[in-house]
């Protein structure tokens, strides 16, 4: 998930969907303000699918009909417990976060939701945090890549050691062969 919000409305145009599906993915697009990252699927069916995350603190997973229906939509931030993660779907084995004190919007409703979950994530999370994220994923790649140059200099060291000795055996039967004289 490494495309901007505007290569995302750039591969939802170019993915040739319906009117309505193309407005929805609109939609959250724009809602999307800062360094928002993601993904876009389309299926054989027609159907579109839609990943983003904000500084891997917020996470919003859109699945859209080739009518423009929102099918499922999949949530989840920071905040701790139940809370964390909600799934709105027709399905009511697929649901999620939702109770009495909280109930799940009805279908009509999704995308204003979702638009407006989207907006508070978007506010929620600074220019600090996104960099912070950025420095923690760069010393992550940084620790892994040394700890890859470690592993192959280990590698090579054995190498060379084993290369060592063979040498030392090539050189051992040379010199045997020398001393038995000329083959007659």
């Amino acid at each position: 998930m490494t495309a901007t919000p505007d290569e995302l409305r750039k591969r939802a145009t170019r993915l040739r969907r319906g009117v309505g599906q193309i407005g929805i993915l609109e939609s959250i697009l724009s809602a999307a303000e800062g360094p928002w990252l993601g993904a876009m699927d389309a299926d054989g069916r027609g159907t579109a699918e839609l990943r983003m995350h904000l500084a891997g603190r917020y996470r919003v997973t859109a699945v859209v009909t080739s009518a423009g229906k929102l099918s499922m939509i999949q949530i989840s931030g920071p905040a701790s417990g139940r809370d964390r993660e909600r799934v709105l779907s027709p399905k009511p084995a697929l649901r999620r976060g939702w109770d009495e004190d909280e109930p799940m919007p009805k279908q009509p409703q999704w995308l204003g939701y979702l638009v407006d979950w989207v907006r508070a994530a978007s506010t929620d999370v600074d220019p600090r945090a996104v960099l912070a994220w950025h420095l923690d994923g760069a010393d992550r790649r940084l620790a892994a890549m040394n700890e890859t140059i470690e592993s192959l200099r280990m590698s090579l060291a054995e190498r060379e050691q084993l290369r060592d000795e063979v040498a030392a055996e090539v050189t051992r039967l040379r010199t045997e062969l020398d001393a038995l004289g000329p083959a007659q």
